[in-house]
C-alpha cells in the first residue's frame, strides 16, 4: 500500500481508502481508478478483466532474437490482446456477427491467384483498389490491434481468441508506412485463412495457358509458407489482371513514374509492385535487379514517391476505452 500511494503521486489516496476499495467497502471515483491504473501500469479495463483464451502466437522474427526478448514481446502482445477484449467486454461491443473462418487449401502460387480472385469477388471489391484494408478486415470479423513492440525485427502476428475470433497484431515500430501496414495485415490474414500444404518438390516455374493466344508464366522462388503469404498479400492489393491492364504482359523496362502511380492507386509499395511484376514474369531478372539496385535500395522508405491517400489506423481500443471513461463519468454524476 505504501508503494502504491507513492506511485500515485499527487493523485494519491490514503492507505485506509485503498483497504476499503480492496474489501468492497468503498467505490473509487473515476479519477481514483485512473490514478491506480496509471500507478500499476495497467489499462482502466484491467479492473473489469476476465480470462481471455488466446491461441498460439506464432511469431515470425526477421532474425534470431534472445529468448528473454522474445518472451518480453510475447507478454506485451498478450497484455494488449487482453486489454482489447476486456474493453469490448465492458462496453458490450464485441463483434459476434461473423462466421468462423474456413481455411482454404493452398498448394501452389496458382492456387493463390485463383483464390484471391474468388475472395475479391465474394468481398464485392472485384478489380477495384481496396480503400482500407483495416476496415475491410474488421467489417468481416477480423480484429486488428496495433502495438509498438519496441523492436523492428517482427512485422506482425496473428492468432485466434476463444478459439474462433481472428486477431491480427501489427507492429507499428516495423510498419512505418500505410503501404507496409496494408501488406502486413493481409500477410497475417493469409496465415489465418489459408491452409498451406507445400510439396517438397514444388516447382519454381509454372507454365499455364490463361488466355486464348497468350501464355502466362509465374516465375517465383520455391514455395514456402511465408512466400505464399507474401504472394497472397500482393495479389489481394494488386490483382493480376489489373496489373496487366496498367503496364502490359511483358516489359523490358519499367519507369518509376509507372510504379509510383500504382502505389498511389492501389496502396502497395513500389518494392512490392516490382516483386509482383517479377513473379508474374512481366519483367525479367535483369530489370528486377536493376530496379532494386538503382531505385528501391536507394530509397527504402520510398520517401517522395507519392503515397496512398487513406491512412490505416487501428484506433478501436482507444475509442472503447474513451467510452468506458465517459460512461463511468456519467455514472458518477447520477450516483
Amino acid at each position: 500500500m505504501d508503494d502504491l500511494v507513492e506511485r500515485m503521486g499527487d493523485r494519491a489516496i490514503s492507505k485506509n481508502s485503498i483497504s476499503k476499495i480492496e474489501r468492497g467497502l468503498l467505490r473509487p471515483s473515476l479519477q481514483t481508478l485512473e490514478a491506480i491504473a496509471d500507478a500499476c501500469k495497467v489499462p482502466l479495463s484491467y479492473f473489469y478483466d476476465r480470462d481471455i483464451n488466446i491461441g498460439n502466437l506464432d511469431f515470425r522474427f526477421e532474425k534470431d532474437m534472445p529468448i528473454k526478448k522474445v518472451e518480453q514481446i510475447r507478454a506485451l502482445v498478450v497484455s494488449e490482446i487482453q486489454r482489447y477484449f476486456s474493453a469490448e467486454n465492458v462496453t458490450n461491443l464485441g463483434n459476434t456477427n461473423f462466421k468462423p473462418l474456413k481455411k482454404t487449401i493452398i498448394m501452389t502460387y496458382d492456387d493463390v491467384e485463383n483464390f484471391t480472385l474468388k475472395l475479391r469477388k465474394k468481398l464485392e471489391i472485384g478489380c477495384q483498389p481496396i480503400f482500407s484494408v483495416y476496415e475491410l478486415l474488421m467489417n468481416h470479423g477480423i480484429h486488428i490491434i496495433e502495438i509498438d513492440m519496441e523492436d523492428d525485427n517482427i512485422l506482425g502476428v496473428s492468432t485466434f481468441v476463444f478459439n474462433s475470433i481472428p486477431v491480427i497484431i501489427i507492429n507499428v515500430r516495423a510498419n512505418k508506412t500505410t503501404e507496409r501496414k496494408r501488406f502486413t495485415a493481409l500477410h497475417e490474414f493469409a496465415h489465418l485463412i489459408l491452409n498451406i500444404q507445400i510439396s517438397p518438390d514444388s516447382e519454381s516455374e509454372v507454365e499455364t495457358d490463361r488466355y486464348k493466344d497468350l501464355s502466362y508464366r509465374v516465375s517465383v522462388k520455391q514455395a514456402t509458407v511465408e512466400r505464399i503469404c507474401h504472394y497472397f498479400a500482393a495479389a489481394m492489393l494488386l490483382p493480376r489482371d489489373c496489373l496487366f491492364m496498367r503496364i502490359g504482359h511483358i516489359r523490358m523496362k519499367l519507369s518509376l513514374q509507372e510504379l509510383v502511380s500504382i502505389r498511389n492507386m492501389y496502396g502497395i509499395s513500389v518494392a512490392a509492385t516490382v516483386h509482383r511484376c517479377h513473379d508474374l514474369a512481366i519483367i525479367d531478372d535483369a530489370e528486377y535487379n536493376n530496379l532494386y539496385d538503382n531505385v528501391i535500395n536507394k530509397n527504402i522508405m520510398e520517401t517522395g514517391w507519392g503515397g496512398f491517400p487513406v491512412v490505416e489506423t487501428a484506433d478501436r481500443l482507444e475509442l472503447l476505452e474513451e467510452r468506458i471513461r465517459q460512461e463511468m463519468s456519467e455514472f458518477e454524476k447520477k450516483v
